[in-house]
């Protein structure tokens, strides 16, 4: 559980990371290329009504294998996993994450999406434990439970 959390988490890090950073403090958006135009000309509003376009579709989320690699490629070292499980344990969270992209695209209330993230997080460990020896386990869920304390930290200082 506490694995699919901190995957399902990481995946949330570097979608919300990468739209920030294209439309938040300083991007595209408030404090960016948005405001009046490019560079604040406001008589310009033929090159920012093309630009707007350009965003628009160019905003898209990084692949899927390429967020189980960046994943994969950190627990492997931390967990001196072998090509096998490397192999296994991306398939796993490589399915998680469509699952919860699924999920989250899906119009439910958010108790209900909160509820099918948690459960899919919770298999998504059970599924990676199950490939893991005794060491090996330990080192995963302390990484877990660190992974969680940075995260309820960085929410602290967002607040």
């Amino acid at each position: 559980m506490k694995t699919l959390k901190i995957i399902a988490s990481l995946i949330l890090l570097f979608s919300i990371q990468s739209l920030s950073a294209q439309y938040g403090q300083g991007g595209y958006g408030q404090g960016g290329y948005g405001q009046g135009g490019f560079g604040g000309n406001p008589m310009n509003n033929q090159n920012q009504q093309m630009g707007n376009q350009n965003r628009t579709q160019t905003v898209k989320e990084p692949p899927i294998e390429e967020t189980v690699k960046k994943v994969v490629d950190r627990i492997k070292i931390q967990l001196t996993l072998d090509e096998l499980q490397v192999i296994a344990i991306g398939n796993i969270i490589t399915e998680s994450m469509k699952k919860q992209n699924a999920v989250l695209k899906k119009e439910d209330s958010n108790e209900n999406k909160t509820s099918e993230l948690k459960a899919i997080a919770e298999k998504t460990d059970l599924d990676i434990l199950i490939l893991l020896d005794k060491t090996q386990k330990a080192k995963y869920k302390q990484l877990s439970e660190d992974l969680r304390n940075q995260q309820e930290a960085s929410s602290r200082r967002g607040r």
